[in-house]
């Protein structure tokens, strides 16, 4: 990084108010020191006599010119001290330059297995587009209005209120009448561009998951509702559309497959395989501000649609678009599949989360239920052409559907080695969970945590090397067949303000990561991907959970002015009547 140059050196003016006025052009240092001197000789002979007005005078002009000199001195200290010190501008250089060769390198040892997600773009979560005062990574109920201030370029903010969740962002600007297909076209087509594919690339990495909402098979549902799901062209129109069980209170707006398609290409391009993450159910599948419908009750597993004759199970809605999935890939994208684009797919992203736990909705699903259908989707795509065309299943479950991990352990391992075959489990069918050291082997500024952020970097090290290769070793070993994480990041704390940001140890817990899952026996190998790609308009999580920040492609900010936070914002949205 280059280092400035001072193209003057400090103005001494004399009379200074009127050579403003006239122009004063650049002058010798001897010439401004001569003419202050002589000027500050004439003010000296004025005062012999002086009257008390002239006195007075003289005190002010006095404080002008001390003012002025203590300016000038204050800013020669700072400029010879920042020339002084150019290690500061060339530490903060290499450390990112450091980040970089930690990413190229790990990707390169694993052959190309690290990847990244493309989350907050097809999908919404209300902390990826918090503003300046977003703090919590998983929004607490306790924060039931959400944390989403904005959806740039076209709406920036401030808003009357915060959003939670997506279909409620629609809903809004939908009944408001203030263009909500307008303002996600504008945000999907300029939050992810062909110059994200090309920084993604420039590093090593070869896969991108690409999670969505169920808005872009919307049409599926036709014979549920053809006036509701059925009036649009899905190829080319992005229109609001009601969720079936929450017709009132939930929208979504489509997304044109044939754009996605182009982009899909567009990455392919660039040499990335892509992995299409179905994130979310009508009706909401998990309890989380992904689902859709976040602060309401996820229905999708005990409730029918009140579309229709209202006697369609929403689980049988899943079906529909799930099927509606497989024949866009096997038809739309024939030609990508063909040139190895399309990595895998994964049709649900953490199915009945929190249910298990009975958190805040008591059990809302069983874990047969989940079971049930996430074996009749594999099925579906079992007898489809695409494991034949080397595309591959992401079958995704989470601890938190079940009642304990070892209730997840023992009903889950039986039923992946029983329902898929040695084959199938070692060619396309991909067992996948998350991990975050932001729960469980969390670190902090504060005590408290696992470690605190400023402890020495070999003892953290220490900590997560435990706590991450512990769990990689004994996901390896009761799986037998394809893993991944396809979620894990560098955030140490679910609460921005209290996770660690300094370098040293968000660089030690990507290594760590890396190491446990993709650097291990080809045997055992877990394929990782992080969480995620970019954050601009959610500062505060930029460190911890954007990539592209740790590459130091991205600047750390306050959004600058693209996320304006309403007057409801403020620094610990938990304080009573936050609400």
């Amino acid at each position: 990084m280059p280092l400035q140059t001072v193209s003057s050196e400090p103005l001494l003016y004399g009379n200074a108010v009127e050579q403003r006025g006239t122009g004063f052009g650049r002058v010798s240092s001897r010439d401004r020191l001569v003419n202050f001197a002589q000027e500050r000789m004439r003010d000296v002979k004025s005062v012999i006599p002086i009257s008390r007005d002239e006195l007075r005078q003289q005190v002010r002009n006095s404080w002008r010119y001390g003012m002025l000199a203590g300016v000038t001195v204050i800013m020669t200290l700072a400029i010879s001290t920042w020339l002084a010190v150019p290690d500061l501008s060339l530490e903060l250089c290499s450390d990112l330059q450091h980040n970089v060769q930690t990413i190229k390198s790990f990707n390169k040892q694993s052959k190309s297995f690290v990847a990244v997600n493309l989350g907050g773009w097809l999908c919404l979560e209300d902390w990826f587009h918090s503003g300046a005062v977003g703090r919590y990574v998983s929004t607490p109920y306790t924060l039931s209005k959400g944390q989403g201030a904005c959806l740039p370029p076209l709406l920036t903010g401030p808003l009357e209120e915060p959003w939670p969740s997506e279909g409620i962002l629609v809903n809004r600007l939908y009944k408001a009448d203030m263009g909500a297909a307008e303002i996600f076209t504008a945000f999907r087509e300029s939050f992810i561009t062909e110059q994200d594919f090309t920084e993604i690339a420039s590093l090593g990495l070869k896969t991108v998951r690409i999670p969505f909402s169920w808005g872009m098979f919307a049409d599926a549902l036709a014979p549920l509702d053809k006036k509701a799901y059925g009036s649009h062209n899905p190829d080319f129109e992005a229109v609001v559309v009601p969720d079936p069980y929450y017709t009132h209170d939930i929208h979504m707006v489509t997304i044109p497959r044939k754009w996605f398609g182009d982009m899909l290409r567009m990455a392919t391009k660039h040499g990335l395989k892509v992995v299409l993450d179905l994130h979310s159910m009508p009706g909401g599948s998990s309890d989380g501000t992904y689902s859709g419908i976040w602060p309401l009750r996820p229905v999708f597993w005990d409730s029918k649609v009140k579309l229709g004759n209202g006697t369609v199970p929403l689980r049988q809605a899943g079906v529909m678009i799930v099927q509606a999935l497989i024949d866009y890939i096997e038809n739309d994208l024939a030609d990508v599949v063909a040139a190895g684009g399309i990595w895998g797919i994964c049709f649900m992203n953490e199915p009945a989360h929190l249910s298990g736990i009975n958190q805040t909705w008591g059990q809302f699903a069983t874990s047969d239920q989940v079971l049930h259908d996430i074996s009749l989707y594999a099925n579906l795509f079992r007898i489809s052409s695409l494991p034949a065309l080397g595309v591959r299943l992401y079958i995704q479950l989470i601890e938190t559907a079940w009642k304990n991990s070892e209730a997840f352990d023992t009903q889950v391992t039986g039923w992946y080695h029983s329902f898929f075959t040695a084959k199938e489990r070692y060619t396309w069918a991909v067992m996948a969970r998350h991990f975050y050291t932001a729960w469980g082997c969390n670190g902090a500024i504060t005590q408290g945590s696992a470690y605190q952020c400023d402890e020495p970097t070999d003892k953290i090290r220490d900590i997560l090397n435990t706590c991450i290769a512990g769990f990689a070793k004994d996901f390896a070993l009761k799986f037998h067949g394809l893993r991944a994480v396809t979620e894990w990041s560098l955030g140490s704390h679910w609460d921005a303000n209290l996770a660690c940001k300094n370098s040293d140890v968000l660089r030690a817990i990507f290594e760590e990561n890396v190491q446990a899952f993709a650097l291990i026996d080809p045997e055992i190998q877990i394929e990782p991907m992080f969480w995620s790609w970019k954050m601009p308009y959610g500062p505060k999580f930029q460190q911890g959970w954007s990539l592209k920040t740790f590459a130091g492609m991205a600047e750390l900010s306050a959004s600058n002015g693209a996320c304006i936070v309403g007057k409801w914002g403020r620094e610990s949205p938990l304080e009573e009547g936050s609400n």
